[in-house]
């Protein structure tokens, strides 16, 4: 298998990187291009070395471009003086093949978009690729199913509904967990590290039944009993229609990357 090279090394490509290490992909074969000097350090750390763009001219190894959808232009076009045909997998939300391949003269170009639990080797990876990319699809599929696993997508603009939906799923969790972790909080006496322990088992027991193929409404009657405690907070939240609002968020993030890709 190839090298990579994270053109951007913010932290997608850290956690990327953190999940390819940690499934036996050897640090000599990762490297990353970043002006930001936060960025340098951290990776330098992480004992991975930072090479200089004219090093790209080389085509044994693969280009990951992680960059803002703002930035992503100006990187392909100093990408392609260097190297007109990189075999390309893209990072960046919202930005289509075919911008990309404007800047370029016969290049392999796929997308990807990953998640940052990649770096707990629990990534999800949407991947698309045009036909005529095939071997850098099946590369990308084998560097993402190192830190996770990946979704194939038959049609780009799909990438939108996973990102609104995956992408940045992790985050609508989080502000869910905040509530958690200030109710636990008070129970644990201010334990920090001990509410951190609670709320990880208690997502690793939600976890096991999703694994178990137990079906949600399924898993709420196991919980739920009649006018008891927990059909009074469902009920709470149903009335209140936080699953809407939920779904809500949801579909603005979809058409917010739907914008971005109008966009360029």
């Amino acid at each position: 298998m190839k090298g990579v090279v994270f053109f951007g090394a913010g932290n997608i490509s850290q956690s990327i990187m953190i999940g390819l290490i940690n499934n036996g992909f050897q640090k000599k074969y990762i490297n990353f291009i970043d002006r930001n000097p936060l960025n340098n350090k951290i990776i330098k750390k992480m004992g991975i070395k930072p090479i200089d763009i004219k090093q790209l001219t080389k085509n044994n190894h693969h280009i990951i471009l992680a960059v803002k959808p703002k930035d992503a232009i100006q990187a392909c076009n100093q990408i392609a003086i260097i190297n007109n045909k990189p075999n390309l997998i893209s990072l960046v939300a919202g930005i289509k093949i075919k911008t990309i391949k404007s800047a370029f003269k016969n290049p392999a170009i796929v997308r990807a978009m990953p998640i940052t639990s990649s770096a707990y080797n629990k990534g999800i990876t949407a991947i698309y690729g045009n036909p005529g990319s095939n071997d850098l699809i099946k590369y990308s599929k084998k560097i993402f199913d190192k830190v996770g696993i990946s979704l194939l997508l038959e049609k780009e603009k799909e990438i939108d509904n996973f990102t609104g939906l995956i992408g940045s799923g992790p985050a609508y969790f989080f502000h869910i967990l905040k509530v958690y972790e200030k109710r636990v909080l008070k129970l644990s006496n201010g334990d920090k590290q001990l509410t951190n322990k609670i709320i990880s088992t208690f997502l690793d027991g939600i976890s096991a039944s999703v694994k178990d193929n137990v079906g949600f409404d399924e898993a709420i009657k196991k919980i739920a009993s009649k006018k008891g405690t927990t059909e009074a907070g469902i009920n709470s939240l149903i009335s209140n229609n936080v699953l809407e609002l939920f779904e809500k968020g949801i579909l603005n993030a979809i058409k917010r990357s739907k914008e971005i890709s109008d966009e360029y």
